[in-house]
C-alpha cells in the first residue's frame, strides 16, 4: 500500500490535543469533572500532540492558543458531569460486518441517555451545513455498527467546538440505510476502477485543501499517472512522504 503521510497542521493538532484531552477527562468519576481539572489535561495533551511532530515546522503558540479556545467552547457546550458514559464508552472501537464489508472505527463517545445509547463526535472545525450529510453519514455508520454488535444505538451527536454547538439527531433506520447504501455504492464503484484499473480522480469542494492537487489528473491535465515514480516525485516536492507496512504489521521508517 502507498501509505502518503501528509505534513501536520495547526487544526489538527488542536483536534488531537482536544480529543485527548477530553478523553482523559470523561473518563474520570463525575465529581471530578471540572475545569479546575481539565486544563492540565489540555496542557499534557498538547504537549503530547506537539512532540509527535517535532521534526516538521508547526506553530506551537498557535496549537496552544486553539486548542484553549476549543476546550473553552467545550466548557460553553455541555457540563461533562452531566454525561453519563457507557461502559467502554470513550474511545470506543467498533467493529462488524456491514452489507458484507468490513467496517472498523473509533467512536469518540458512547453515553447512556434517557432514551438508550448516544453516540458523539467532537468537532474542532467550524460546522459547515453543505456537509452536514457527511457528518451525519459516518455517525450512523457507527450506530449501524453498534447495533450490527448488538448495542442498538437511539441517537447521533455532533459537538462543535468552535461555535459552540451541539446537535443531536434520533437515528432513524431510512437515515441509517442510507448511510450504508452509499458506503456499498463506493465500494461497488472502488472494486469496478481496480479491476478496470483505472481510477477516477473527482473534483469537489475541499480540493484547494487537498494535500494531492499538485498530482491529480482532475486538477492538472498534465499530471502523471497516479502510482507512477512520476507522480511519486511531485508528491515529494510538496512535503509528502511514504510510510510503508509490511504483512507482519512492521512499519518502515519515512522514506523520501
Amino acid at each position: 500500500m502507498q501509505r502518503w503521510q501528509t505534513p501536520t497542521t495547526v487544526p489538527l493538532l488542536v483536534g488531537t490535543a482536544v480529543h485527548g484531552a477530553l478523553e482523559e477527562l470523561l473518563a474520570l468519576p463525575t465529581t471530578d469533572r471540572t475545569p479546575v481539572t481539565g486544563e492540565p489535561l489540555l496542557d499534557q495533551a498538547v504537549s503530547t500532540a506537539l512532540a509527535q511532530v517535532s521534526d516538521q515546522p508547526i506553530d506551537s503558540a498557535a496549537v496552544i492558543e486553539g486548542a484553549r479556545r476549543a476546550m473553552g467552547a467545550y466548557w460553553d457546550t455541555e457540563d461533562p458531569q452531566s454525561v453519563d458514559v457507557a461502559p467502554d464508552g470513550i474511545e470506543r472501537e467498533v467493529s462488524a460486518d456491514i452489507n458484507g464489508l468490513a467496517f472498523r472505527g473509533y467512536i469518540d463517545r458512547v453515553a447512556v441517555t434517557d432514551v438508550g445509547l448516544r453516540v458523539t463526535d467532537y468537532k474542532t472545525g467550524a460546522p459547515k451545513p453543505k456537509y452536514w450529510w457527511s457528518y451525519w453519514r459516518q455517525q450512523l455508520l457507527y450506530a449501524k455498527a453498534m447495533s450490527e454488535c448488538g448495542e442498538p444505538v437511539a441517537e447521533v451527536e455532533l459537538l462543535f467546538l468552535t461555535s459552540p454547538r451541539a446537535v443531536t439527531r434520533p437515528v432513524y433506520p431510512a437515515a441509517m440505510q442510507r448511510a450504508v447504501d452509499d458506503l456499498s455504492r463506493a465500494d461497488d464503484e472502488r472494486a469496478t476502477m481496480s479491476t478496470d484499473h483505472r481510477w477516477e480522480a473527482r473534483t469537489g469542494p475541499l480540493c484547494n485543501w487537498c494535500d494531492f492537487r499538485m498530482a491529480c489528473p482532475a486538477k492538472r491535465s498534465r499530471a502523471p499517472e497516479p502510482g507512477t515514480p512520476e507522480s511519486d516525485e511531485i508528491l515529494r516536492q510538496n512535503g509528502l512522504w511514504q510510510r510503508r507496512i509490511h504483512p507482519d504489521g512492521s512499519v518502515d521508517g519515512a522514506t523520501s
